[in-house]
């Protein structure tokens, strides 16, 4: 507690990027999630799965150092945490919202066609918004893995909390280790509480339903 109180003001440095690193991978990735999920067949669907499952199974450090060698970017930086980050997050997004689509009930669909509504309508106002619940469960699930696997970046330049392990190990000071330890489990936490009351904000009816 005392290392932490000490170092307040370069931890607070620290902890901002670390939500810059894992907060723009969470959008772009789940906006491509949404939009691969909407313009695949379930052919094609089935294959990206499979394929965006394996890709999630390579160790996050062997993917940072791998793709400056397959897209030409620096070995030190944080283009390589970003978009390695980015395709763990639309690995992980892909097939929640692939299934929270598909359990979208058939007949809603055709009662809202019935009633006029043209393709877009029928997605912004009726598939998306039943789709959400399912979807943000999703995103809980990859914004925690997101915050994790962020501080990994910290042996490839990017100086975000993870760095308080390595030096920590580096210097033997406990105190900065479990310090970074805990800003990662608070910030996770508070991710989570965030995404679940945007949920609960955005479908009060599937709320309700719940209770």
């Amino acid at each position: 507690m005392e290392w932490a109180l000490s170092n307040l003001a370069f931890i607070q440095g620290l902890t901002l990027t670390h939500l810059s690193i894992s907060l723009l991978p969470l959008l772009i990735g789940t906006a491509l999630a949404i939009g691969l999920a909407l313009v695949s067949s379930n052919k094609v669907s089935e294959i990206l799965s499979g394929f965006l499952n394996g890709v999630y199974a390579i160790p996050s450090l062997a993917l940072f150092v791998a793709l400056p060698a397959l897209i030409g970017t620096s070995y030190i930086g944080p283009v390589n945490v970003l978009i390695a980050l980015t395709i763990y997050v639309l690995a992980t997004m892909f097939s929640s919202v692939r299934d929270a689509l598909t359990q979208v009930p058939a007949a809603v669909l055709v009662i809202a066609n019935a009633q006029g509504l043209s393709a877009l309508q029928t997605l912004f106002q009726v598939k998306l918004p039943l789709a959400l619940p399912g979807i943000i469960a999703g995103l809980r699930v990859a914004a925690a893995s997101t915050i994790s696997m962020a501080s990994i970046g910290a042996v490839v330049g990017v100086k975000n909390l993870g760095f308080l392990f390595l030096d920590g190990f580096q210097r033997k000071i406990p105190e900065e280790i479990i310090t970074g330890v805990f800003a990662i489990f608070l910030i996770a936490i508070i991710f989570d509480l965030g995404l679940w009351l945007l949920g609960a904000a955005l479908t009060p009816w599937h709320r309700k339903k719940v209770r």
